[in-house]
């Protein structure tokens, strides 16, 4: 329809009619362009809060990790420092037998326990990280992720050097189960502890335990610690 009026006015050199014509033209296209966009940006606003809702989920999951997985490595380096000290002087006087028992288990184990980045990965990939709005919050995730796959790459590392403790324990130390759930709660142990002590090769590989488990329990802390602060930037905390 416009077109064609433009068309009739350039035909009757009416130059009024055609300036008004294409005023009303690109003002049309302008309107539906700035429709468009904020269209655009209406949807962009909604995919972008359906993510951030993932990425809370993703962080109370891995606050909840954390409460389950930081006491269990805390009590077990304390275990294993326990045994350290035994070996030391000598004697296990003066020190939980259950903390002995226990360390003789979990002195070759350094665990880890995933976190969940599908949202954070999806704000990367779409390109809507910086849509968050928050400089502080994006800081904190790339930290978090920085973090972790730091951890990852040297926890096997970590194991390699578990592994000569927990060989060297298997020398002196009879493992079994006192029930037949063979549960981790029913297993037991059974040594000598004066023949412990007199394997000097076996005190300095608890030392290199109680080092690899503090270092790993250290690292933990520290990504929770930057959890902790995601949490409170996306007001869970």
């Amino acid at each position: 329809m416009i077109i064609r009026r433009i068309t009739a006015a350039v035909r009757k050199a009416d130059f009024g009619a055609l300036l008004l014509e294409l005023v009303v033209l690109v003002v049309g296209i302008l309107l539906a362009l700035a429709a468009d966009r904020w269209n655009q940006r209406r949807l962009d606003e909604i995919e972008t809060a359906r993510i951030v809702a993932r990425l809370k989920s993703d962080t109370v999951r891995n606050l909840g990790m954390f409460e389950q997985s930081l006491p269990d490595m805390e009590s077990g380096l304390e275990n294993i420092k326990a045994l350290q000290r035994a070996l030391q002087v000598g004697t296990t006087d003066g020190e939980d037998a259950a903390q002995i028992q226990a360390a003789m288990t979990a002195i070759g184990v350094v665990p880890s326990y995933p976190l969940v980045f599908s949202a954070y990965e999806e704000l990367v990939a779409t390109g809507r990280l910086r849509q968050l709005g928050d400089p502080l919050l994006v800081d904190l995730l790339g930290n978090q992720r920085a973090e972790y796959d730091a951890a990852q790459a040297v926890v096997g590392y970590w194991r390699d050097i578990i592994q000569g403790p927990k060989n060297a324990l298997d020398q002196h130390v009879e493992y079994y189960y006192s029930s037949e759930r063979m549960s981790e709660d029913d297993m037991v142990v059974r040594f000598e502890f004066a023949a412990l002590a007199a394997d000097r090769n076996l005190r300095n590989k608890v030392f290199d335990a109680v080092d690899v488990h503090r270092d790993w329990l250290d690292r933990q802390n520290e990504i929770h610690q930057t959890t902790q602060q995601i949490a409170g930037r996306l007001g869970i905390l």
